[in-house]
């Protein structure tokens, strides 16, 4: 870096640093940083506030703390509305949500059953539902007398949120290989004070996947593919798993990794 020693100000004033507010100097009110020859930076300073705003465009590195070594501790990402932090890097708002179920019956081959939140023993906590036979769970439901037994398997997003991740651990409790698909969903639910509250409508797959060769003697690892990674506040989010091959028990953990968006 090299130094001013000795230079005149009229040949360096360009590399120096000002406020913009030339009368009053730094004040109670932020001013922006400017070079010698009044060109905008991205800082503003106050006697008690500090703001860093792009002039021009959004990028991934708005701002940074770096450690000794130069690994990123803390950055702002203006581009993609995100705070990052650690070594890891990771979203400072990230969350883990865990599906999971404990010897959870299919009531037929190719039926979508509903997973748990948490870790629930199916019959003796939580009777198994289902929501459908096609490729994805079925994208509405109104389930009336039954309702009460998805209240332990509903997740209701309480902020803006986005799906980063989803993976799943799952076994069954026999020799037989079988074929498990992965599905998890968002709905809309009615919460207006109706005997309609807790329909669910407007399903759409967030991610799903497929383990194949699935039994007791295995854990089998999969992780799945996002198809919508956005869900807004007030909808709510539900897991499923279908057993293509027959209907032996299954045990799953879910976890989901997102940050509030």
């Amino acid at each position: 870096m090299g130094s001013l020693a000795g230079k005149s100000p009229a040949n360096t004033y360009k590399s120096l640093l000002k406020v913009a507010d030339e009368t009053n100097g730094v004040s109670g009110t932020a001013s922006q940083i400017e070079d010698g020859e009044g060109t905008s930076t991205c800082i503003s300073v106050g006697d008690d506030n500090f703001k860093v705003k792009p002039q021009s465009d959004n990028t991934t590195t708005t701002f940074e703390v770096e450690n000794a070594s130069g690994s990123n501790l803390l950055t702002v990402d203006s581009s993609n509305s995100v705070v990052k932090v650690g070594t890891s890097q990771v979203s400072a708002t990230t969350q883990l949500l865990t599906f999971a179920a404990y010897r959870l019956v299919p009531s037929a081959s190719g039926t979508h059953m509903v997973v748990g939140l948490g870790a629930l023993e199916y019959a003796t906590e939580m009777a198994e539902r289902t929501l459908g036979t096609g490729t994805d769970p079925s994208t509405s439901l109104n389930s009336t007398t039954t309702t009460d037994d998805y209240t332990n398997a509903i997740f209701p997003v309480p902020y803006n949120m986005t799906i980063d991740a989803v993976k799943v651990l799952s076994s069954t409790d026999t020799d037989t290989d079988t074929t498990l698909n992965f599905h998890l969903m968002s709905y809309d639910m009615v919460a207006d004070g109706t005997t309609s509250d807790g329909d669910l409508s407007n399903g759409v797959v967030l991610a799903d996947g497929q383990a194949t060769s699935v039994d007791r003697n295995v854990l089998k690892s999969t992780d799945l593919t996002i198809q919508s990674s956005s869900v807004t506040s007030g909808k709510v989010i539900a897991c499923f798993v279908e057993n293509e091959t027959n209907t032996d028990d299954i045990n799953i953990q879910v976890q989901v990794k997102y940050h509030i968006a």
